[in-house]
């Protein structure tokens, strides 16, 4: 008996939160055939997005630093379930992913990527509370190239990625890494 940890990246913006919530409560039976994800419980590390990083004094920072302890605890009382968790580059750039894989090591431990089109993710992020004039197109590319070059890392050791087009709520496969 295994658990399936799965980290839900892509670029601010993208609709991870609006994939999590929909999995976990629309069950769409296409969706989670095409995902392995029929007939299993789906469990959502409520912590992943409640500590959500918005400023760098708002403690979340401090907080997903124990993220991996935390996913540890619902993958031992939720044995064969499915744990979604919203990543964060924050989770990348703590090593958050691999420290969980070590301490679920007979589990199995899975990458969504979301994307969709650049020019839509750009008018989304200048909805963002966060946003500023000085982030230009160009910015904005470079901070989702960084987190797929960390994700592309990952694959390397042993994380499968799935990527997917949050464009609708099909959520169809697309290719990884994608073009931006």
């Amino acid at each position: 008996m295994s658990a399936k940890i799965v980290w839900i990246f892509g670029p601010s913006a993208v609709g991870k939160e609006t994939f999590i919530r929909y999995v976990k409560n629309n069950q769409s039976p296409a969706l989670l055939a095409r995902l392995g994800w029929l007939e299993k419980q789906i469990v959502v590390c409520q912590e992943s997005l409640d500590w959500v990083v918005q400023a760098d004094d708002d403690g979340n920072e401090l907080r997903r630093q124990d993220l991996s302890k935390i996913i540890e605890a619902y993958a031992q009382s939720n044995r064969e379930a499915v744990i979604v968790i919203k990543g964060q580059d924050l989770d990348l750039d703590y090593d958050t992913l691999n420290k969980t894989k070590k301490l679920l090591i007979n589990d199995e431990h899975e990458i969504i990527f979301l994307s969709v089109d650049f020019d839509t993710l750009y008018q989304r992020y200048k909805t963002k509370k966060w946003w500023r004039k000085t982030m230009t197109k160009e910015v904005c590319r470079d901070w989702a190239k960084e987190q797929i070059k960390a994700l592309m890392e990952h694959e390397g050791l042993g994380f499968k990625i799935t990527a997917l087009d949050s464009s609708s709520d099909q959520y169809l496969e697309t290719t990884f890494p994608p073009l931006l």
